[in-house]
């Protein structure tokens, strides 16, 4: 397979990214090294961030009408839709996560586009307020140049998604996908270019930590948007404090899942397999530990085992596999060393036994405890299972740690389940049900706690990339 070259897209030109760390992007079913890792400079950092600049001041693109940026947005799509399989294929290498479930994240892509087109039209750029005087108005304008800093685990799916709403409200944008899962965001700058948006509208840099510091340290960038995780989301937040850039971060959340006494515990137990197993356990919405009766804990971490292991675990790039590896070596090393804490501490473990051999494969691990170690967060294919004694606990033990994002309920009495999830801290709970996907087109979510700043939700994500502004005919002689 060819693989897309690492470069650092400036002004709509591709240029070589010419550092590197030492470091090689690996295929994790095997742990075969693919190709080194590429950085760009610091000096293409600026250049990049400059181009930005240059294109928000002269209107290049805020100043199309949003119909005309709705019918270039829909062009980068009927890219992308001819390339779904590329797509899936670079996503299931970078990210671990398996094939049939890249492939529909790809070819959702166009239609992520073409939505933010129409979303941003229906809207408009410009409307007229009532006014005694006539003559007000209020304008959508676009902060300024605008970061987008990337997540390993969805690659093409959250650089398009970030991208489309961007574009839709007219901002310039760099973007920073991680160092890990860098394909997907070459792809997209290759789009760009073929659907004819503006040079400098759209821009693209390469590298770890230091590159993505940079770039929000520039005080250029107005605005910026970044999912991963909690260190990082804290690390941006002081550096673009003192200048005010607005801020939409998506992080970290040890989300509960309650069971209630009335729940049926076998459909229970495989919604909550499917929750943790999808993209190989590495979501951020993802159920981390389930808290249930603790007369019926230990039966039902059993249940949960035993869907795991009906599970076909296998290579990413199999049609069949309903679990892949985790993406990063240091992840797998990372969840080893979190699940042989948990047992050292007390914990039951319970995990799957067959896996393959090669690979960055994690074996599929209920850890059944009580106590503080239940506060932990996991990000991989395993699960805590805590007991508790009456609901007002489980709801006390839902909230503990670090929350916000999402929650699950289950029980055969879904008003009464709906009822527990009001109490929970978390911006989208789900009753009797695990999916990715939003419950309905009008979603808005959210991120409380430390989960984040913002939240997600179309119309909320549009919002975010601009600023209101209202112009119009003042009304002289009041008093006030």
């Amino acid at each position: 397979m060819t693989y897309p070259a690492l470069r650092t897209w400036i002004g709509g030109i591709a240029e070589e990214s010419p550092d590197s760390d030492g470091t090689w992007l690996h295929d994790p079913n095997t742990g075969e090294a693919l190709v080194p890792s590429a950085s760009s400079s610091l000096s293409q950092v600026g250049r990049a961030v400059a181009a930005a600049q240059e294109a928000h001041d002269d209107r290049r693109w805020r100043g199309l009408s949003p119909e005309s940026r709705a019918e270039r947005l829909g062009v980068l799509a009927d890219w992308l839709d001819e390339r779904v399989e590329d797509i899936a294929r670079l996503d299931a290498l970078n990210s671990g996560v398996p094939i049939a479930v890249t492939q529909l994240f790809a070819g959702a892509n166009g239609a992520t586009l073409r939505d933010a087109g129409r979303r941003a039209a229906a809207v408009g750029d410009v409307r007229d307020l009532p006014a005694e005087q006539g003559g007000v108005r209020l304008h959508r304008v676009p902060w300024g140049p605008t970061a987008l800093i990337l997540p390993w685990n969805a690659p093409s799916a959250m650089a398009v998604k970030k991208t489309a709403f961007a574009l839709a409200a007219g901002a310039t944008v760099i973007l920073k996908p991680s160092s890990f899962s860098p394909w997907s965001a070459q792809l997209l700058l290759e789009g760009v270019r073929a659907a004819g948006i503006p040079d400098g509208v759209v821009g693209l840099v390469q590298g770890s930590g230091g590159i993505g510091r940079a770039l929000v340290a520039d005080d250029r960038v107005r605005a910026i948007s970044m999912t991963g995780s909690t260190p990082t989301g804290r690390a941006i937040a002081a550096t673009a404090s003192s200048r005010f850039a607005r801020l939409q971060l998506e992080l970290g959340s040890n989300n509960a899942a309650i069971v209630r006494a009335d729940a049926d515990l076998e459909s229970t137990a495989r919604a909550v397999a499917d929750g943790v197993l999808k993209l190989s356990g590495q979501w951020c919405e993802a159920p981390r530990r389930v808290l249930i009766d603790r007369a019926r804990r230990d039966e039902f971490a059993r249940m949960l085992s035993a869907e795991f292991e009906r599970r076909t675990i296998g290579s990413s790039l199999d049609q069949a596999t309903e679990v892949g590896p985790v993406a990063l070596a240091a992840r797998r090393d990372e969840l080893s060393a979190q699940r042989d804490r948990l047992a050292r501490a007390g914990a039951e473990v319970l995990r799957v036994s067959r896996v393959p051999a090669h690979g960055w494969f994690f074996e599929p691990t209920v850890a059944v405890l009580d106590g503080p170690g239940l506060a932990e967060e996991v990000f991989g294919p395993m699960i805590l299972v805590g007991g508790y004694d009456d609901e007002d606990e489980a709801v006390r033990l839902a909230n503990t740690g670090q929350v916000g994002l999402a929650g699950y309920v289950f029980g055969a009495d879904e008003e009464a389940a709906a009822a527990v999830g009001t109490r929970l801290v978390a911006g989208e709970v789900k009753v009797n049900g695990t999916s990715v996907l939003d419950m309905s087109p009008d979603s808005a979510q959210s991120f409380f706690g430390a989960s984040g700043l913002g939240g997600h939700g179309d119309d909320d994500v549009l919002d975010f990339f601009v600023g209101k502004q209202i112009v119009g005919t003042d009304r002289p002689g009041l008093p006030l």
